[in-house]
């Protein structure tokens, strides 16, 4: 049977939360053009949330290997490391309607927070007693640990550096601010998961690196 130490990824969507406020236009007489170009500007604001590791060994093998996806009569599971790759958005659109046509214009302000949370690091409790091997299983998951810190820096540096030119900072127009809004949140939805998606893809590339049957051999090889 090979002993298995592995890592788990699961994508996490957050919620679009979307607010209007109408604009405090001090001039009602000028034209709704000019209005619109009062508006403040578009800001997008990407951050990441604070790390945060989580250590457990109260899960036996069985458990693990079954949390893990694998075969018990193929694989034992040891170790494995579980995150919530994802991401929270808050937007609010600045909306100024005008009476009678409906038309309305707007600029948002969208905070992204991308997360890697929780992390749990798991070793199996059959460890507990020996100690190379507890200590071998747990460096190889920090080893996860490492990757999928260092993926949350690269993803939340990416996407500060695209999403305003990706989603857009020009004043958006629309024939009501119900229109608006809705096709505003499809882009960034639209946005936001295909880039998700993209950097989940290559988290996982990443990590499959880390758990090869070299890897395992050499964890388990340190303490014999």
């Amino acid at each position: 049977m090979l002993a298995k130490h592995s890592m788990m990824a699961a994508l996490a969507f957050g919620a679009l939360l979307v607010s209007g406020c109408t604009a405090d236009v001090p001039n009602p007489f000028a034209s709704f053009e000019s209005r619109c170009a009062k508006l403040p500007a578009a800001r997008y604001d990407v951050v990441a949330v604070p790390f945060a590791i989580r250590e457990v060994d109260t899960a036996d093998i069985h458990e693990l290997t079954d949390r893990s996806g694998a075969s018990f009569a193929q694989h034992r599971t040891y170790g494995l490391t579980t995150v919530a790759f994802g991401h929270e958005t808050q937007t609010e659109l600045r909306v100024l309607e005008e009476r009678g046509s409906g038309r309305t214009c707007a600029t948002p302000h969208v905070t992204v927070r991308v997360s890697m949370q929780p992390v749990v690091v798991y070793i199996a409790r059959e460890l507990r007693g020996d100690t190379c091997r507890y200590a071998a299983t747990r460096a190889h998951e920090m080893q996860h640990v490492a990757v999928f810190r260092a993926e949350l820096a690269d993803a939340t540096r990416e996407l500060r550096a695209q999403l305003a030119a990706q989603v857009g900072t020009q004043i958006l127009h629309g024939p009501s601010a119900a229109e608006l809004n809705r096709r505003y949140e499809t882009r960034l939805r639209e946005y936001l998961s295909t880039f998700m998606r993209a950097r989940h893809d290559a988290l996982n590339a990443r990590q499959a690196q880390l758990d090869t049957p070299e890897e395992y051999a050499k964890v388990g090889a340190g303490c014999q």
